[in-house]
């Protein structure tokens, strides 16, 4: 399911934000090139990613520093599970994410507190 979330001006480059798309919580960030959209859950600790540092076009996890490349969600440097990655377009002078009709399991979504 396509989902609006923002307009295409609302980030800065090197800026992210977390969105609810359709009952996903998804990460979406601005590199200088276009958005990239991820899932906004460590896949170390079940943590958000949102509030992370946004570096090269990678995000770097705000609770214990773990980086994930925002392009195919791998870790760049450890062991960790890649992270889910979203389709992004623009349309309509909006920023649309492609998430899945189904919703998010458990194991989808960030912890609370974490």
């Amino acid at each position: 399911m396509k989902v609006p979330v923002f307009a295409a001006d609302h980030l800065e480059p090197g800026n992210s934000e977390a969105v609810d798309a359709g009952g996903w919580s998804v990460l979406v960030a601005r590199l200088p090139d276009g958005y990239r959209a991820v899932i906004n859950r460590c896949t170390h600790v079940a943590a958000a990613l949102a509030g992370g540092r946004v570096r090269r076009g990678a995000i770097q996890c705000p609770k214990h520093g773990a980086m994930f490349d925002l392009g195919d969600g791998r870790c760049i440097g450890g062991a960790y599970q890649p992270l889910r990655t979203f389709v992004v377009t623009e349309a309509d002078g909006m920023v649309v994410i492609d998430v899945p009709d189904e919703p998010p399991t458990v194991h989808d979504l960030p912890v609370p507190g974490l």
